[in-house]
C-alpha cells in the first residue's frame, strides 16, 4: 500500500505471493484501509510514516508493527531536543530559532517538524511570520549549512550502531524538474573519510541511546571542509536502501528484522557474525534520479518496459495516469563501477544513436529532461565532495544551491 500504485512495484508483487493492498490519499486513510488484510500479518512502514506517530499507535491497537515504537519516533522528530543531545558530538549542529530568535546575520530556513523529502523547506527572511499565523506551527529555523548534501544508512541493535554506507543526495536540481529542496535522487556509496564517518556514528550512537531507537534508519547531514553537520535523522528504511544492496540483495530489510528481533534467534546469531563486515564495498555504485514533472503529463502504454541492465527507469506510474504538475514521475536508476563512470553513463545518454532504441528515454528527452546537464551537475557534486573531503574551501568547486536554476 502507498501513495503512487506504481506499474513495476505491482509487478514485482505480481511475481511472488504478494498483492498491492490499495492506494491512499494520506497517511490518515491507512487505519481503515489495511483492515482489508488479516490482523495477524504485520505492518513494516517506511515512506514519511514517523510524522503521524499517531496513525502507527493507532495501527498497533489491531496488529504487530514493524518498526521503531511511536514513543521512541516523537523525540527524534523534535529538533530542540536534538540540538540537546548532540550538543557534546564531534558532529555539528546547526543553530535553531525561532522568528523573535532570529539573528538576522545568520541564513535561515524555515522547516517544518512534521515534513519529508524536503517539502515545505524554504529560504526565511528575518521579519517573516513564523510564529505569527496559524500555518506556521510545527515550523522552526535552521541555519543554513553550505556544503555537500549526503546520508548515511545505519542500523541500530543490541551490540550498537552499524555503518551500512553514505551516499551523495540531490537536492532541488532543475535538470530533473526539481527546485528550492526538494529531494529528487543520490549516488553512492561514496566515503568522505575516517573522520566524517566517526563523526557521523557518534552521533548516531547518540540518538540511539538517548532514544532507545532500533532497527534501520538514516542521518541527514552536510559535509563541509572535513566536517559533518547533522540536519536530521530519519528513524526507518530510507530512499537510499537500494545503493548498498548492490553486492547483497536484501540486506537492509534482513538487518531491520533482526535488530528489531522479528527474526529467528539462529539467523540473528548469524547475522551477528556479520556485524564487522557490514559496510559495503564502494564497487559497484548506483544513482537514483528522481524525475518531477514540470507540466501535467499522461503516462503512454509501455513507458519503461524497455529499460536495460545498467539503465533502467522505475517508480513507473499506472499507463494513462496523469501525474499532476509538480509531482514525481518516475526514476531512472544507473549502475556502473565508481561515480565517474556514472557520469560518462548519463552523457552517453545523450548520444542520439544510443536512445533512439530505447523509446522510453527518447521520450524523456523530448520533455527537457537533459542527461548530459544531469552528469555536469553530478560532476560538479561530486568534484565538492572530494575538495570537502580535504577539507579544501568549497569556493574552490563552484556549486548552484538549491533553487538556483543556473545550474
Amino acid at each position: 500500500m502507498d501513495f503512487f500504485e506504481d506499474e513495476d512495484l505491482k509487478k514485482i508483487l505480481g511475481c511472488g505471493r504478494g498483492r498491492f493492498v490499495g492506494r491512499i490519499e494520506s497517511f490518515a486513510e491507512l487505519p481503515q484501509r489495511i483492515r482489508a488484510v488479516r490482523n495477524s500479518i504485520p505492518l513494516l512502514w517506511a515512506g514519511g510514516l514517523e510524522n503521524h506517530s499517531d496513525v502507527l499507535r493507532e495501527i498497533g491497537r489491531h496488529r504487530p508493527v514493524i518498526g521503531p515504537a511511536p514513543d521512541c519516533i516523537d523525540p527524534l522528530r523534535d529538533p530542540w531536543k536534538m540540538q540537546g543531545w548532540l550538543a557534546n558530538a564531534k558532529i555539528g549542529v546547526p543553530r535553531l530559532a525561532t522568528e523573535p530568535t532570529a539573528d538576522s546575520d545568520c541564513h535561515w530556513l524555515r522547516k517544518s517538524v512534521a515534513s519529508s523529502g524536503g517539502l515545505g523547506i524554504d529560504v526565511h527572511r528575518v521579519g517573516g511570520t513564523i510564529t505569527q499565523s496559524p500555518e506556521s506551527r510545527g515550523m522552526y529555523l535552521q541555519e543554513y549549512i553550505d556544503g555537500v548534501p549526503m546520508s548515511a544508512t545505519l542500523c541500530a541493535d543490541d551490540s550498537g550502531v552499524h555503518l551500512f554506507g553514505m551516499s551523495l543526495q540531490l537536492i532541488g536540481w532543475p535538470s530533473l524538474g526539481a527546485s528550492g529542496f526538494l529531494f529528487c535522487g543520490n549516488a553512492g556509496p561514496v566515503d568522505p573519510g575516517e573522520p566524517v564517518t566517526q563523526q557521523v556514528l557518534e552521533a548516531a550512537s547518540i540518538l540511539a541511546n538517548q532514544s532507545g531507537l532500533r532497527g534501520v534508519f538514516g542521518i541527514d547531514f552536510v559535509l563541509r571542509q572535513g566536517r559533518a553537520w547533522f540536519l536530521e535523522v530519519n528513524p526507518r528504511v530510507t530512499a537510499s536502501h537500494m545503493l548498498f544492496e548492490l553486492q547483497q540483495p536484501g540486506l537492509i530489510i534482513h538487518r531491520h528484522l533482526a535488530a528489531l528481533r522479528w527474526k529467528p534467534v539462529r539467523a540473528r546469531r548469524s547475522l551477528e557474525k556479520e556485524v564487522s563486515c557490514l559496510q559495503v564495498a564502494l564497487s559497484p555504485v548506483a544513482a537514483r534520479l528522481i524525475l518531477w514533472t514540470r507540466e501535467d503529463l499522461r503516462v503512454p502504454e509501455g513507458f519503461g518496459d524497455d529499460s536495460c541492465s545498467t539503465v533502467r527507469i522505475t517508480d513507473r506510474p499506472q499507463p494513462g495516469t496523469v501525474v499532476s504538475r509538480g509531482s514525481p514521475f518516475c526514476s531512472i536508476q544507473l549502475t556502473a563501477n565508481d561515480c565517474d563512470d556514472l557520469i560518462r553513463q548519463l552523457n552517453r545518454l545523450e548520444d542520439i544513436s544510443c536512445t533512439n532504441s530505447n523509446p522510453s528515454l527518447v521520450m524523456l528527452r523530448t520533455l527537457g529532461y537533459a542527461t548530459h546537464t544531469i552528469a555536469g551537475q553530478l560532476e560538479l557534486l561530486w568534484r565538492k565532495h572530494t575538495c570537502s573531503t580535504m577539507a579544501l574551501p568549497i569556493e574552490h568547486v563552484p556549486l548552484a544551491l538549491p533553487g538556483n536554476r543556473s545550474a
